[in-house]
């Protein structure tokens, strides 16, 4: 999906903290990182089941300061699935809307 569509550009960065392992739609690998002048400007952070919002956050943190700092954005979109929220069927994780 978003990933997809900003692939192979440098205008737009990537970055995607989303469960990941033998489940649907099988992308998101680490080493997905972009392609052309688009190389860099895709980030996978793959979770597994269980993870909650003191993991996510001792990942999220980090990662997401770096990333300003060094990509510098005009502006920031966030996509948050409901998915990722504890007792979803779907998702597997255990955040809450803390």
């Amino acid at each position: 999906g978003v990933e997809e569509a900003f692939y192979t550009t440098d205008r737009v960065m990537t970055v995607s903290f989303h469960k990941y392992g033998d489940y649907f739609p099988g992308t998101g690998a680490l080493d997905d990182v972009g392609h052309d002048v688009g190389k860099y400007y895709s980030l996978n952070v793959p979770l597994r089941d269980g993870v909650d919002d003191a993991a996510y956050e001792t990942l999220f943190v980090p990662i997401m300061s770096k990333v300003m700092e060094r990509y510098q954005p005009g502006a920031v979109v966030f996509q948050g699935g409901a998915d990722s929220l504890s007792g979803d069927r779907l998702g597997g994780f255990n955040l809450s809307i803390k």
